[in-house]
């Protein structure tokens, strides 16, 4: 059989000759983007063929594709020869690029470290003559004489308990246990009779279109990995709504492919560090209340149904073994809590990063923005705090868009028109340096800005008569060149215009609700897919930030992430978000009577109100 080599992944296979490629693919546990359902029609799943050959369903190569030696994996079969092949598009192993922090990388050294899983020596006594105690109950008394906290009651797992007699025995009964507490019991992870106190933990944000996994020292607060791959649910459906409709028949699909995405990042990140999977005592995961109930298997039904009720807002606490996770059977994972059907612990735990959680400016009124596929809004301070949900769709992450792609090398992220008599020049920057392959998100707001400010497109995002060298109307959707391959057409700009519509109204009302405009807003925090190469001021020019002064808007990062890391660190920051989400006032948007009539106005390049962008 011939062997399959995936790069950058550096993963080696063996495939039968006529097997689809993008089998092979999955075989080796890397992830391509087939939004499309692998039917050749959305092109996001392009690879370059670097040494071999593949068989490619007739019609399914263009000219650019054969210059480049590029193929649609989907499209393609293994051959009798050996195959090295590079994905293009993914984000596999790429570590930290996709999750910015480094603006305020520096409060993660404040973290005050006390993670839920603890670690004791203790020595227990050997086993007396006529005692009438067990190996357990000698174990729980001294527990209780070691550990001062009062507690009503010790839960040991089986597994634990099946080796217990041969730890108790060695070294004279001396052995260490790694334990939490939940709802006044103390549970036990693991004993060991060594003296090795390593204790990790993973922090996971669960997203919609990419799973980031970072892999943490919880005694230190180091973090020794960083990894970000594609959600393998995109190719059963690119929103939230869509993977509702899917999990009516499908749920255990959707459940296994989210886990095998974040069990291969488990696995890379621990042999990369050499770490054994049982030293994985405790995971804090992240996710809007969908994605929580997908992986965890839970009927996501009623979620979009009236009255909109999830199943569960705030999850207990369960072990690895039970949801499926690959750390130690036995260690907790913490959930972020929930306070709507589509405000998910995703944004609670954002919040951490802003002055939502206190401190010096917890008085300032401020937006937060987690911007993407299920874009997610909060407004408030340190009196209240509104929340709310918009269906903003992929628009922002690449998705919905013929060039449209991650932020991944040879995306392009920024574009600039330079007016020069009659024949205008573009210059643009890709990702890396590399050629340009596509569009990412912060890109095509670049674009459209750009196109706008210069009057290539109308309020209505259709293209005038200026730059016709670049336009092409042959059929529809009119496409303009941002290069001799790559284009953004009438129904790419319609696809942005009605995300950015979604975000600002959504803003504009939860403001409403206060009677406050956007001058009354000291400072807009802006999470999600962007980067921070995301230009500020085209944002304003389409109409998806207000226009105020740009040092009053924060790009963060990806706080979800951020927040996960810091939960699983520290109990006291959990605390505050459990406190965080008692706070929040969720508006349900689709019951809002005004909502929709401010969508509509948001509909046009920057608004149909030009006043709120003077």
């Amino acid at each position: 059989m011939p062997n399959i080599t995936f790069l950058p992944q550096n993963i080696t296979v063996e495939a039968q000759i006529n097997a689809p490629l993008l089998e092979a693919a999955r075989l080796a546990g890397v992830s391509v983007e087939t939004p499309c359902g692998g039917k050749g029609v959305c092109r996001k799943c392009l690879v370059r063929i670097l040494t071999g050959k593949v068989d490619v369903k007739s019609g399914s190569y263009t000219y650019r594709d054969a210059k480049e030696n590029q193929v649609l994996i989907c499209q393609s079969n293994v051959s009798d020869e050996d195959v090295t092949v590079e994905i293009l598009s993914g984000l596999y192993g790429e570590e930290g690029k996709f999750d910015d922090v480094s603006d305020i990388s520096s409060n993660l050294n404040k973290i005050a470290v006390n993670p839920i899983v603890k670690q004791t020596r203790l020595t227990v006594p050997q086993p007396a003559p006529l005692d009438g105690l067990s190996d357990f109950d000698r174990l729980k008394k001294a527990v209780k004489t070691n550990i001062a906290e009062k507690f009503s009651d010790i839960k040991i797992p089986l597994s634990v308990l099946s080796q217990l007699p041969i730890k108790l025995r060695k070294n004279n009964g001396a052995v260490k246990i790694f334990y939490y507490f939940d709802c006044g019991v103390l549970n036990i992870v693991s004993i060991t009779e060594t003296e090795n106190t390593d204790m990790y933990g993973i922090a996971v944000d669960v997203g919609t279109t990419t799973i980031t996994l970072w892999l943490v020292d919880i005694i230190t607060g180091e973090i020794k990995s960083r990894k970000t791959d594609y959600n393998a649910q995109i190719e059963c459906g690119l929103d939230v709504i869509t993977r509702i409709n899917y999990a009516q028949k499908n749920l255990n699909e959707l459940r296994e492919r989210v886990l095998i995405t974040i069990n291969d990042l488990i696995k890379i990140a621990a042999e990369e560090n050499n770490i054994d999977y049982n030293k994985i005592y405790c995971a804090s995961l992240a996710g809007n209340t969908v994605m929580i109930h997908l992986l965890l298997g839970i009927c996501p039904e009623y979620i979009r149904l009236d009255p909109y009720t999830p199943a569960v807002f705030r999850p207990p606490l369960f072990s690895a073994h039970d949801i499926g996770i690959v750390i130690n059977p036995d260690a907790p994972v913490k959930t972020a809590p929930s306070v709507g059907s589509y405000v998910g612990g995703d944004i609670t735990v954002g919040a951490l990063c802003t002055p939502l959680s206190g401190g010096e400016n917890e008085s300032e009124l401020m937006l937060f923005l987690d911007v993407g596929t299920n874009g997610e809004i909060l407004l408030g301070n340190n009196e209240f705090i509104l929340g709310c949900a918009c269906s903003a769709g992929p628009a922002f992450e690449g998705g919905g868009i013929e060039f449209g792609m991650r932020a991944s090398k040879g995306a392009i992220d920024s574009f600039e028109i330079c007016e020069n008599g009659e024949k205008n020049e573009i210059n643009i920057r890709t990702i890396d340096k590399e050629p340009p392959f596509g569009i990412c998100g912060s890109g095509i707001i670049t674009v459209v800005g750009e196109m706008f400010k210069h009057k290539i497109i109308d309020a209505a995002g259709r293209f005038t008569d200026k730059m016709p060298d670049r336009i092409k109307k042959d059929k529809k959707p009119y496409k303009f060149y941002i290069t001799d391959e790559i284009t953004i057409s009438e129904a790419d700009i319609d696809n942005l215009i009605r995300a950015k519509g979604a975000m600002f109204s959504a803003c504009r009302t939860l403001l409403k609700n206060m009677g406050l405009t956007f001058g009354d807003v000291d400072k807009i925090y802006i999470a999600g897919g962007f980067g921070k190469y995301l230009n500020i001021e085209d944002a304003k020019a389409i109409g998806l930030l207000p226009n105020i002064p740009e040092d009053r808007i924060i790009y963060l990062g990806n706080t979800s992430i951020l927040g996960a890391y810091q939960t699983l660190l520290s109990e006291e920051n959990e605390k505050k978000v459990q406190e965080i989400a008692d706070r929040i006032t969720y508006i349900d948007l689709s019951n809002e009577a005004g909502y929709m009539d401010e969508y509509l106005a948001a509909l046009f390049i920057p608004h149909t109100d030009s006043s709120l962008f003077e």
